[in-house]
Order: C-alpha cells, then structure tokens, then sequence
C-alpha cells in the first residue's frame, strides 16, 4: 500500500478534528483537568 498526499490529508483533517474536540473538552472542564493533571498548572 503506497501512502499518497490524499492519504496525508485525511490523517491531517481527523487529527485536527480530534485536538479540536479535546481543546474544547479541556477549554469547557478546566478544573477536572487540572484535577488529574496536575503538572500542567
């Protein structure tokens, strides 16, 4: 399997959907993710 530009792209768009989905989690629940991740305050 050869790994092409279109490829690259829809690893690229779901793994900003992701850190999107994840800044918005940590943006809404600052408090709960301080809570178990302490090291980042």
């Amino acid at each position: 399997m050869k790994y092409n530009w279109k490829d690259l792209l829809v690893d690229a768009a779901i793994v900003a959907v992701v850190l999107g989905v994840l800044a918005l989690i940590v943006g809404s629940f600052p408090a709960t993710f301080h809570k178990f991740l302490p090291f980042l305050k």
